[in-house]
């Protein structure tokens, strides 16, 4: 018998890849926060002997999820600027809440808010855009979080940086100070086409090429920032960005509410990707991601929470549901958002956008073992025809058991393991007291 650290055995296992079906009574062997095999049960009880055996009886264990778009630190700005559209509520809420209270304390406070968050509801891998991404990229790894820090790039003075130039420039010595971690990944995170110049853009484009980074960019996010392109350079901004060099399988286009059909033989066929937000678009009247045609023409599309103060949840489970339900609702077909699907897309697919599916996403032998139980066995689960179903239309958040990031346990039994709950909620009321 072979070694191994962890072995654990469920009623249900979700893999999503080589193939998405539910595998019943079967078990995962681990060994140094890895994945080396999946087998039925009976199998791999004869064939690993292991320090920790789990079992699990009436579970579901699936890959953690990935939250492919948000701002962490944002959590702390949690239904601030209530019932605004867009523009508004930047302008006159959170550009001028982030400009008196935004520093590093707040975004290390935040980010941990938002990490133990992402964790209790089953989320491993969260993408985040924010100010002091070092600062994010410190918490992330003290907490054994998962992650890809796009970090800012905007020309206008902000609490991080004077211009784009400067914001690139502490970019690219942020890269090369993560570049071999095995937690965090650093992308560039020019904040939208309309804040960024086109030279600076360009430049983005260069080093991303460059050093094989991702790039993270709101791009057609609402109505109002495509007319105002149109007005002013006679193209919108996927225009623009394909003739810039921006697009691409590096490129992870955030919201995308905005999209003709010439936008989206664009984003085909250069294999940008897309990252879908239904909450945080919903919720501000932004518009809505046509996610069934952009998956028609093969465009890879991610699911993401956005900023808990647009959202204001970073369940990632609420996501997928509310994401299946607006595809029967938009096309008037109830076979779209099919539930397999729509694990697929908050796991792998996600994974893909983040272009670290080799790493995470599913549950393969080579892969990290960053996966989630669901204890399946309350009132809001019962009867469980359909393991697919119950994942992504029960409030399957509520369900988190058991939450693991190469193979170290980040949540056991419900509660936070590295991150005192009672604690951070005292320190987060305390800094909402300090800024009324």
């Amino acid at each position: 018998m072979q070694p191994c650290d962890l072995l654990i055995s469920a009623a249900y296992m979700l893999p999503v890849a080589p193939e998405n079906v539910v595998l019943e009574n079967h078990a995962m062997a681990i060994i140094q926060g890895a994945i080396v095999d999946i087998a039925p049960q009976a199998e791999l009880m004869i064939r690993y002997t292991a320090q920790e055996t789990i079992d699990l009886s009436h579970h579901i264990v699936l890959p953690g999820l990935v939250n492919a778009h948000g701002h962490a630190a944002m959590s702390l700005l949690r239904g601030a600027g209530e019932d605004l559209p867009l523009q508004v509520w930047l302008s006159d809420t959170i550009w001028p809440l982030e400009a008196q209270h935004v520093d590093t304390d707040a975004v290390a406070l935040g980010t941990e808010l938002a990490i133990g968050e992402m964790l209790q509801s089953g989320t491993t891998t969260f993408s985040d855009m924010y100010f002091f991404p070092d600062v994010v990229a410190q918490t992330a790894s003290k907490f054994g979080m998962r992650c890809q820090v796009a970090f800012p790039v905007i020309k206008f003075p902000n609490v991080y940086s004077d211009d784009a130039q400067d914001g690139i420039h502490k970019g690219l010595a942020l890269h090369d100070a993560y570049r071999h971690d095995p937690l965090v990944q650093i992308a560039f995170g020019p904040h939208a086409a309309y804040t960024v110049d086109h030279g600076d853009l360009e430049k983005v484009a260069m080093y991303a090429n460059e050093l094989n980074a991702g790039v993270q960019i709101h791009l057609h996010e609402n109505a109002a920032e495509v007319a105002e392109a149109q007005l002013h350079q006679g193209h919108d901004w996927i225009q623009a960005l394909s003739e810039i060099g921006l697009l691409g399988p590096q490129l992870q286009a955030v919201h995308m509410t905005q999209l003709t059909p010439k936008n989206i033989d664009l984003v085909a066929q250069s294999d940008t990707q897309v990252v879908h937000c239904p909450s945080s678009n919903m919720k501000l009247a932004s518009g809505y991601c046509p996610v069934s045609q952009l998956r028609a023409q093969g465009i890879n599309v991610g699911l993401g929470t956005d900023g808990a103060a647009s959202n204001n949840s970073l369940d990632m489970f609420n996501e997928i549901h509310l994401a299946a339900l607006l595809m029967k609702h938009e096309n008037q077909d109830a076979s779209l958002g099919r539930a397999v699907d729509m694990i697929k897309m908050a796991t792998l697919d996600s994974a893909q956008v983040l272009g670290i599916a080799n790493l995470t996403g599913s549950l393969e032998p080579g892969k990290q073992a960053d996966f989630i139980t669901l204890d399946c066995h309350s009132l809001n689960t019962l009867p469980l025809h359909d393991p697919f179903a119950t994942v992504v239309h029960s409030n399957a958040g509520r369900a988190v058991q058991d939450v693991y990031i190469a193979g170290q346990a980040q949540v056991s039994d419900g509660k936070l393991v590295r991150i005192d709950a009672n604690d951070l909620a005292e320190r987060v009321t305390g800094w909402h007291a300090a800024i009324q």
